[in-house]
């Protein structure tokens, strides 16, 4: 019998989709995706700063991964190009934030709209509230907001939110206690990811949890923000903000495609070294996985059915001691 897959998922921007159309098109049984709500840039940000309301763009991709209504979908990711007001406004940001003032509230909103694209699994913001992030660089300055990090182009040490405290909504703390794997998926590591899991209440949570909690590397650095940063790199960072809660690490087995290489060193990324002595001297096991696609257009972006089958290995093999 197939092993039932109850996965819980953590990030953001376009890594986290991914993972939820591999999972949907894999028939994972129970999918819960917490999203960041960070964002302070674009369609988002213009919403959050005009409204009120935490940024919908991360949340509205994780929907349209997850839609069993596809052409509803394709209107859900349609964004304006002419006009001044809605110029650069994707539809379904603008759904979202209609269906949160017309049910009181930005999660409810979002489970609207998940009703309405019928998605397979649950979609909810990784805060109760609109979160701003606060970056700590490696030279003592202090920035504010998700977009600073690119202006900057500074390392970052570790980031925090505000409002401090912010807590994960109730329902993804109950998804982690009935899931049998958590994955961290692919994605900015200090804009994405670990925003999303700095919630109060998932840290401790994931400190309960009985099942394998899996970091889904990212395969090239990030200028800006992990530039030379080697896997553990990103394993420390992760355990710095929400404790020793790794269990595996997913990486890529084959070699990444030259001509890509070469476009990605000359924008100042590089690919993630995998420092394995490191990774298994703080316990995590590394596993390997072909994760890329056989074809690639522009970018080096995992391979959803292959990602979630992944994941679904681990999760067979269960948790390993720590």
């Amino acid at each position: 019998m197939r092993d039932r897959l109850a996965v819980v998922a953590f990030g953001g921007g376009t890594g986290l989709p991914v993972l939820l159309c591999g999972l949907r098109q894999t028939n994972a049984d129970l999918i819960t995706a917490a999203v960041t709500v960070a964002d302070d840039g674009g369609s988002s940000g213009r919403l959050r700063q005009e409204l009120g309301i935490a940024p919908p763009g991360d949340l509205r991709n994780c929907l349209v991964a997850l839609a069993g209504r596809r052409r509803l979908a394709e209107v859900f990711n349609y964004r304006f190009e002419g006009g001044a007001e809605l110029r650069d406004h994707s539809v379904g940001n603008v759904i979202i934030a209609a269906l949160a003032d017309m049910s009181g509230g930005f999660c409810e909103g979002v489970e609207q709209a998940g009703w309405f694209l019928r998605i397979k699994g649950s979609v909810y913001p990784a805060a109760t509230e609109s979160l701003t992030l606060v970056v700590h660089h490696d030279d003592g300055s202090v920035t504010r907001g998700e977009s600073t990090v690119r202006e900057a182009g500074r390392a970052v040490r570790r980031v925090a939110i505000e409002p401090a405290g912010a807590a994960a909504p109730p329902a993804v703390l109950r998804a982690i206690e009935r899931a049998n794997v958590v994955v961290l998926s692919p994605g900015s590591l200090f804009t994405s990811t670990i925003p999303a899991l700095i919630g109060a209440g998932v840290p401790d949570a994931l400190a309960a949890f009985a099942g394998p909690v899996v970091y889904a590397a990212n395969i090239m650095t990030q200028p800006g923000e992990t530039a030379g940063f080697t896997l553990s790199d990103h394993l420390r960072a992760i355990t710095e903000h929400i404790g020793p809660m790794l269990t595996d690490v997913l990486v890529h087995s084959e070699e990444l495609p030259t001509q890509l290489l070469f476009r990605y060193c000359g924008e100042g990324a590089a690919p993630v070294q995998i420092d394995r002595g490191a990774i298994e001297r703080v316990g995590v096991r590394v596993r390997r996985a072909r994760l890329l696609p056989d074809a690639m257009g522009a970018e080096m972006r995992h391979d959803p059915e292959r990602l979630a089958l992944a994941v679904r290995e681990i999760a067979a093999a269960g948790r390993l001691a720590r």
